[in-house]
């Protein structure tokens, strides 16, 4: 029952006026003045683009071993996804929704993870819920999110809110802030240049499956 009421709340604060309510709020601290306050919105502005070179990394798999960002090259194109956490329900549905693509992915020569900044316990979670094949790493403090200029932070008021409805994202991600990454896409070459990204400030809205396999047959040709 108390884990049916807490999938109820988090599926609330991630409606459509939870969204706008964090938006505003964003925009009200921006005005209070808080110079060091990144907005989703101003992250978009700034995060990495088409014609990029994509950071390298080195980040640990759900099973706790090293995955490089080299070595996933030599294997083909990259598909690279960042989403925001176990307990946000669009980043599962849209989990499910690339496994579901992941054989057209790979047949156009795209090799898939997703990275978010829960620590391999919870990244081992997300892939058995969502059935995942592809690999999922851990992004401790947000650190390889940040190189790719994606990470913003929640406003007092909508941190607090999320507070109330059980979720202290300082807490559970063992961040100084409450940070997020924007749920970002990105296609990347064999040569690690991005070829293809999704960068949108609004977590309801993802990479279409169809457009990154657009993406990668254009890189195959």
């Amino acid at each position: 029952m108390r884990k049916s009421l807490f999938l109820m709340v988090v599926a609330a604060i991630c409606s459509t006026f939870a969204y706008a309510q964090e938006g505003k709020m964003a925009k009200d601290s921006m005005k209070e003045g808080s110079k060091m306050f990144v907005s989703a919105e101003d992250a978009a502005k700034k995060a990495l683009n088409v014609g990029a070179k994509m950071p390298s990394f080195t980040l640990n798999d759900s099973l706790g071993k090293p995955v490089n960002s080299a070595d996933l090259l030599k294997q083909g194109h990259l598909v690279v996804v960042f989403y925001r956490g176990a307990w946000c329900p669009f980043c599962n549905a849209y989990l499910h929704k690339l496994q579901k693509n992941l054989p057209q992915i790979r047949e156009n020569g795209g090799n898939l993870v997703a990275i978010s900044v829960e620590n391999a316990d919870r990244s081992m979670a997300v892939a058995k819920k969502n059935e995942l094949n592809f690999t999922v790493l851990s992004d401790p403090n947000l650190n390889v999110a940040r190189s790719f200029g994606i990470v913003y932070q929640l406003s007092d008021e909508i941190n607090e809110k999320y507070k109330g409805y059980g979720i202290d994202l300082v807490k559970y991600n063992k961040t100084e802030k409450p940070e997020l990454p924007i749920s970002a896409t990105y296609v990347v070459s064999k040569k690690g240049e991005i070829a293809y990204a999704f960068v949108e400030s609004d977590y309801q809205k993802r990479a279409e499956p169809e457009a990154i396999l657009q993406a990668l047959a254009k890189l195959k040709k």
